[in-house]
């Protein structure tokens, strides 16, 4: 092993075209440490061999292989093992590289190509650990946990229109399984969700109507045909489904936030203030002390701007 460390030593060297005076002074040290090193007479401190290991472009066990491939940098090296092992702290590994590097500004084009490469992979990896993710959620929770089971179905619409563009195909699924099954609100509630997320407001809103006949109770559709109209410029309409959705289920936020996005958006920054500090009431205390920074942070921006208009 110590054998391989001095021959590898020698073969990267020659292989960046650096003298051993050049390797010194880049390390730090003297000519004849590179020397002795290189013959195998001493070995470097171990507090040492990150840095060698990215001067020549390689991880640090790779100076002990019989089979050293060079690298141009060490950045190569550690995408060509994420290449190779597709594993998440190898990702951060060569993230944190290319982090290094920009903070130096030794970053050229190609290194930047090569990232958009790193990153390009790791969506498709994450991409396709998340609808698989989806498919578990779904099939622990279906007998058992109705509203978990929907929550994921919408979900996985959600991202397979916005990630996938798979958005038609959703849209045809959901129209067949509300035909066989029209008497489940969950279903309709994902053809809802498949319309919204691919853009089609107003059918998405025909179809929460329709549903919400159906299905008084329920108070999904009354977000979807709320979110839908706040689309549409139909705002009175939108605020009512919205406060409906909060009135069958005060557990529900998500329609208050609608609102005070709808609020901010005609520049109604009062009443958007007041909504976003409603919802911040109902968020207050220690379990939700992070989830309240946000509302209290836009109900702030919003007492900006009000001053402003005065």
């Amino acid at each position: 092993m110590k054998d391989n460390f001095s021959k590898n030593l020698r073969k990267l060297r020659l292989e960046k075209k650096l003298t051993q005076e050049q390797v010194a002074e880049k390390l730090g040290i003297s000519p004849q440490s590179v020397s002795r090193w290189e013959t195998g007479a001493t070995f470097p401190d171990v507090m040492m061999l990150p840095e060698i290991s990215r001067l020549y472009g390689v991880l640090v066990d790779d100076l002990y292989k019989d089979d050293l491939q060079g690298y141009d940098k060490l950045s190569d090296r550690l995408v060509a093992v994420y290449y190779d092992t597709m594993r998440f702290e190898d990702f951060t590994a060569a993230v944190q590289e290319y982090e290094r590097m920009e903070k130096e500004g030794t970053m050229g084009a190609w290194d930047y190509n090569a990232r958009t490469w790193l990153y390009g992979r790791m969506i498709y990896a994450s991409t396709k650990k998340i609808l698989e993710d989806y498919d578990k959620t779904m099939e622990l929770s279906k007998k058992n946990d109705p509203e978990l089971y929907f929550r994921a179905r919408n979900e996985k619409l959600m991202f397979r229109c916005g990630y996938t563009a798979d958005g038609p195909q959703c849209i045809e699924e959901q129209l067949q399984a509300v035909k066989e099954h029209p008497k489940d609100s969950g279903e309709w509630g994902c053809l809802e969700a498949a319309y919204y997320n691919t853009n089609q407001f107003e059918k998405c809103y025909q179809v929460a109507k329709e549903a919400i006949e159906k299905f008084p109770e329920d108070s999904v559709h009354y977000l979807y045909a709320g979110d839908a109209c706040k689309e549409l410029g139909k705002y009175d309409e939108a605020y009512w489904y919205l406060e409906k959705r909060h009135e069958l289920d005060p557990t529900k936020l998500d329609c208050l936030y609608a609102i005070a996005f709808c609020h901010e958006g005609l520049g109604e920054y009062d009443k958007a203030y007041e909504v976003w500090m409603r919802i911040v009431g109902l968020l207050n205390g220690p379990v939700n002390e992070i989830n309240v920074k946000f509302p209290m942070r836009k109900a702030e921006e919003c007492k900006v701007k009000m001053g402003q208009k005065e």
